[in-house]
């Protein structure tokens, strides 16, 4: 099934408990119209979508915009009923198609006394035909991400030396949570270069790069500038929390993260 849209998301929720941890990540899909196109010419060499009679036009672009224009055409626009919607002229059937899958629950291994790190992981995979390719983002619903809301604690968003740039994971007298990925469209050279979120047993990667929330803020995450195969590209999201020097208050943490995917 195709689906016409320019900006889909998915939300993950993520739950965490002291002695106790779960994470939950679960994707929403929003507002996918399905849409069949019928090619008009086509040989065992080719297929042509669409065509039309027109006087000009053209394709223009920039560091900033791309841009298509066709001239000289007649009877063009959108029209519809309760069981079909038609767009008619040339540059009108051609709307990107995008889609993103629904992302998995996460539950963590809870933290004690002796267990001082968790690992989680999740992932999405986007679909798109845009030639232009796609944007990968993600963001907290809440700021910190990951909270108890009973009791009004929280575990401490992931702190860089650098603010806003992924690093190797340390946690120093605190509790934290973050978040790393990786995938063939995730930057190696932002997020790291490990295909597992877990160094040993819910232990976070050591050649992963992490890094915390930005509040409630959209992160690029992964991006491509062409359009992927059928099957799609997937894109793990790594989660993880720590408390090093002092415990955690027990309770149950929870967080919503959302995954938009925005054919470009």
């Amino acid at each position: 099934m195709s689906f016409l849209m320019k900006k889909t998301s998915h939300t993950t929720q993520i739950r965490q408990w002291l002695r106790i941890s779960s994470v939950a990540l679960s994707v929403i899909t929003s507002g996918f119209i399905p849409v069949a196109f019928a090619a008009v010419m086509g040989s065992t060499t080719y297929r042509m979508e669409s065509d039309s009679i027109n006087v000009g036009g053209s394709r223009g672009t920039s560091t900033t915009y791309r841009m298509e224009d066709t001239a000289g055409e007649v009877a063009t626009g959108d029209s519809g009923s309760t069981i079909y919607r038609l767009h008619a002229g040339y540059q009108q059937m051609h709307d990107s198609m995008i889609s993103i899958s629904a992302g998995s629950d996460i539950t963590l291994t809870a933290l004690s006394l002796s267990q001082h790190s968790s690992v989680g992981s999740a992932s999405w995979t986007v679909i798109t035909d845009d030639v232009a390719g796609y944007t990968l983002s993600t963001h907290a619903s809440s700021d910190p991400a990951l909270a108890d809301g009973s009791t009004g604690e929280s575990f401490t968003d992931y702190t860089e030396t650098i603010a806003g740039t992924p690093e190797t994971w340390s946690v120093v007298s605190g509790y934290e949570f973050g978040f790393s990925g990786y995938g063939s469209h995730v930057s190696s050279a932002t997020w790291g270069t490990d295909t597992d979120c877990i160094n040993t047993t819910n232990v976070p990667s050591a050649t992963l790069k992490w890094r915390g929330f930005d509040g409630t803020n959209d992160m690029t995450f992964a991006s491509s500038n062409v359009r992927t195969n059928i099957s799609g590209v997937a894109t793990a999201l790594c989660v993880a929390t720590e408390q090093d020097s002092m415990f955690a208050p027990s309770g149950t943490y929870t967080g919503v993260i959302t995954a938009t995917a925005v054919a470009r």
